[in-house]
């Protein structure tokens, strides 16, 4: 980007800013970034690795995922590691050309990905009862009608299938969202077992993040 050039990055892009050109490494892998030694237990316990945290979710090899605002893909791209053949990822996102990466990237691993382009303000675009695990991830904030978004995650997820929620706690001087867009740990609780789920324990998540996990009644 040269000086004084503008650039829109769209709402669903995980990264959520436009002051993002020096940062959008960090927000959207920090946990890629090798910092000082003295530092490294810091940014640890910072932010949050998808691999880690997907470890909690009960993944099979011929799982159904739908991830929400997929972004760059690093909860897709981690899940692909655990399925097999059999498993089918469906990758939606507003932003065309992060899909289309999703897309290319995706032809390596063996699960089949399906990427839909999709403003996760409307009705989410598969049908019922599909998927086993739900992977809503830094997108909650970002969602205009939260609670008719969870009654479509509520919709298109399994009876006995788990959604697995992550979201910052903090806007943390806008390295994250807005601290209007800030979303309560309680209210996503509220918002998950509204439309019908269980929700267990907050996960570990670092000092930026809140997760849980919502199994569908």
């Amino acid at each position: 980007m040269t000086q004084g050039e503008k650039r829109d990055f769209p709402s669903s892009l995980k990264a959520n800013s436009q002051k993002l050109e020096a940062r959008l490494y960090l927000v959207l892998a920090p946990w890629k970034i090798q910092p000082p030694t003295h530092l490294r237990g810091t940014m640890q316990r910072m932010f949050l690795n998808p691999t880690d945290i997907l470890s909690h979710l009960p993944i099979t090899a011929h799982a159904k995922v739908g991830d929400f605002g997929v972004g760059a893909g690093h909860y897709s791209f981690a899940l692909a590691e655990k399925l097999g053949r059999e498993g089918t990822i469906y990758a939606f996102d507003a932003f065309g050309p992060a899909l289309d990466a999703i897309r290319r990237k995706g032809e390596h691993y063996p699960a089949e990905f399906h990427t839909l382009q999709s403003d996760l303000n409307e009705p989410i675009p598969i049908g019922d009862n599909l998927l086993h695990i739900a992977v809503v991830a830094n997108i909650l904030h970002q969602i205009r009608e939260r609670e008719r978004f969870v009654m479509e995650v509520a919709r298109v997820v399994r009876p006995g299938g788990t959604a697995l929620v992550v979201d910052w706690i903090s806007s943390f001087k806008n390295m994250g969202p807005s601290s209007e867009a800030v979303l309560a740990p309680g209210e996503a609780v509220r918002l998950f077992r509204q439309a019908g789920f269980e929700t267990g324990d907050m996960l570990p998540a670092g000092t930026h993040h809140f997760a849980f996990l919502a199994t569908l009644k």
